[in-house]
């Protein structure tokens, strides 16, 4: 199983989760689809091998980073890797090599002995978990070499991952793979459990059948009471764990070496780290007890942070539907508003039998019905990660149409259109969403223009230097403040009142982002507002499509 979590570009805040052996990493993928269009639709790709999953660059153009570095060759993932690919910055999560690979949940591979009550090993130290904690003292050289490694691998970890289980499982591959650790687990608190609940086990060497790692129940107690690290060992003469007995859990299952510290922030404990190494193989160190105490309270703070975000993203996410529901309420009812005005004009007109009063009120309806379509079709743009379909094509013939479709809207206000349609050459283009383009730009400058004496002008022309088709939309409104120039994209900002959604502008720029173009605004010269659209004129990858081209006329 593998996760990749989006911490940066388009698709932020995504998670993709699958079990195919074979992934493709880039635009065209159907597992893992991305829509940052600086990355290559065949970017890069996730093979499972022998249990490992390895990172490959398929030749992209603007290559595969992972933790920072350009990867040229196949490169093995561990949890916590970060992948970097255009604008987009991926965090990596997957099975790891020192994981056992039976079918069995952890809680089988945990065994906090109750026999183990009368357990004589003896404590060697003990360190309290604190904030000190992260103040390491000044060991040898190599010692501090490997500390600040950990460190830093750790903060690298907290920066990156959010979800807690993909937390614990970096902590633990941290600390195999600069530790001194035969076996390992992770137990942490559980809402409405009163028992610790294993989230994470780990063998150096698995055993060919499930073996449970067995320790005492006392000393998990002690360190949960005390809220302090321990290291013990099997001599047998500390009473704090139980009295003269011999036959105890750590005698009997050969843990010579034990560290045992809490998983602490603020007060609070979420859990524990257990390590055990066999004394014929190493015996731990008041240094490594020490640091092992600094990763227990880290692992704290950032299983502390990942619940404070996800705290805040819902809440976020509350107050957004609520915004949005509330300017789509307003939107809607007006809408009603109009439909049942025109509809009672109507019937009005039918009793009178007046043709003229029949038509206003038919004429209100279509107005309330174009903007329930207009408003539809902008929501299904704005919330949907889509593949622009891309044929080569003329886009006149589709900015024609649109201006067509407006005139109605600029004949009822009394707004003159016009259009200055230049020679453009043939570019890749997805017709249905230009379309929607054009007429979402129309529309708007024909409502912020002044009845009567309003003009609205779409042009279009091509730019050779650049590269560029543009499609440009003029007219002689009030203009727009410039501090609500920088907003004007955003959803839910309209200058329209309750008279407009909001939602034009953001599909509109959202439609050029997926072209890989541009949609700039800026004041006229003359007064008014002007609207560029900049889309590339680039030819590669783009299938030519008489067919398409037939039906989006038709339709």
């Amino acid at each position: 199983m593998a996760t990749l979590y989006v911490l940066q570009g388009p698709d932020k805040g995504r998670t993709f989760v699958t079990s195919d052996p074979t992934l493709l990493l880039g635009r065209s993928s159907e597992a893992i689809p991305l829509g940052d269009h600086s990355i290559s639709r065949r970017h890069a790709q996730l093979n499972l091998e022998n249990g490992q999953w390895m990172l490959v660059d398929l030749k992209s153009a603007n290559g595969t980073y992972v933790n920072g570095v350009r990867i040229i060759h196949p490169t093995p993932m561990k949890h916590g890797d970060q992948i970097r690919m255009g604008t987009t910055l991926l965090v990596f999560g997957g099975d790891h090599d020192t994981q056992p690979l039976y079918q069995v949940s952890p809680s089988d591979l945990v065994s906090l002995d109750e026999a183990a009550d009368g357990v004589d090993a003896a404590v060697v130290e003990t360190l309290p978990s604190n904030e000190a904690s992260l103040v390491l003292a000044t060991p040898e050289t190599q010692d501090a070499v490997l500390a600040w490694r950990i460190m830093y691998q750790l903060t690298e970890a907290i920066g990156a991952i959010v979800e807690p289980q993909a937390l614990l499982e970096r902590v633990m591959d941290i600390i195999f793979e600069h530790m001194r650790v035969d076996r390992g687990f992770i137990l942490v608190r559980v809402e409405g459990q009163s028992e610790l609940q294993p989230r994470v086990v780990r063998f150096r060497r698995p055993p060919r059948t499930p073996q449970p790692i067995a320790t005492s129940r006392r000393i998990v107690q002690h360190v949960l009471n005390r809220c302090e690290g321990v290291l013990c060992t099997n001599a047998m003469a500390d009473k704090r764990f139980g009295g003269e007995e011999r036959d105890d859990s750590i005698h009997r299952y050969g843990l010579k070496s034990v560290i045992c510290v809490p998983i602490l922030a603020h007060g609070t404990i979420y859990g524990v780290i257990h390590l055990d190494s066999s004394v014929t193989s190493h015996t731990y160190t008041s240094e490594q007890l020490r640091l092992a105490n600094a990763i227990g309270y880290m692992t704290g703070m950032a299983i502390e942070n990942a619940k404070l975000v996800k705290s805040r993203l819902q809440n976020e996410r509350l107050a957004a539907i609520g915004e949005t529901v509330a300017f789509l309420s307003h939107y809607i009812k007006n809408v009603l508003q109009g439909l049942r005005s025109g509809a009672d004009i109507v019937d009005v007109g039918l009793q009178r039998q007046s043709l003229e009063t029949i038509n206003q009120g038919w004429q209100m309806l279509e107005r309330s019905m174009d903007k329930i379509l207009n408003l539809s079709t902008n929501l299904l743009t704005f919330s949907k990660d889509r593949e622009p379909n891309m044929v080569m094509a003329q886009i006149n013939l589709v900015v024609q149409e649109a201006v067509e479709l407006a005139q109605r809207h600029a004949d009822h206000k009394r707004v003159q259109l016009r259009t200055d349609l230049a020679e453009l050459p043939a570019i890749g283009v997805d017709m249905d969403g230009i379309h929607q383009v054009a007429l979402n730009l129309v529309n708007n400058a024909i409502d912020a223009v002044p009845a009567d004496t309003g003009e609205v002008l779409v042009r279009t022309q091509y730019e050779a230097a650049q590269d560029v088709v543009m499609l440009i939309v003029e007219d002689n409104g009030p203009g727009l403040d410039q501090q609500f120039m920088t907003e004007i994209f955003h959803p839910f900002r309209s200058t329209k009142g309750q008279g407009g959604t909001g939602l034009g502008l953001a599909a509109a720029k959202k439609i050029i982002d997926e072209h890989q173009g541009q949609l700039l605004v800026e004041p006229r010269e003359t007064g008014g507002t002007r609207f560029r659209a900049m889309l590339p004129a680039r030819h590669t990858g783009v299938r030519g499509s008489e067919e398409t081209l037939a039906s989006f006329n038709k339709g």
